[in-house]
């Protein structure tokens, strides 16, 4: 949802209910699956997470802690942290084995 997110709305804090449903349809997400999407993308319950969801404040801290756990090291996060886990990964090092770049004098032994 991440690169949805930001190409409809720009980088932010946190996205309103009404951004992540739109972007969880346009996903293809399961609407089940709500509750985590808003607690990726939300720090604070609103009135919509509570009426509509029935996620109060406590409960979308249970949820972050969760999320918290399995992908950053029990390390509180904010919404950049997760749009940083979205982002295309470039290449990491190692050994290059482009014959174009070698020639050039851009290889992986220097």
């Amino acid at each position: 949802m991440a690169p949805v997110l930001t190409k409809r709305y720009g980088v932010s804090d946190q996205y309103t209910v009404p951004q992540l449903e739109k972007a969880a349809q346009e996903c293809g997400i399961s609407m089940q699956y709500i509750p985590y999407a808003i607690a990726l993308y939300r720090i604070k319950e609103s009135n919509r997470t509570v009426k509509l969801y029935n996620i109060n404040q406590d409960f979308l801290d249970i949820l972050r802690n969760e999320i918290s756990n399995g992908f950053f090291d029990s390390h509180p996060y904010k919404t950049k942290d997760v749009i940083k886990l979205a982002k295309p990964r470039a290449w990491r090092g190692g050994r290059n084995t482009d014959a174009i770049s070698n020639r050039l004098g851009m290889n992986s032994e220097y």
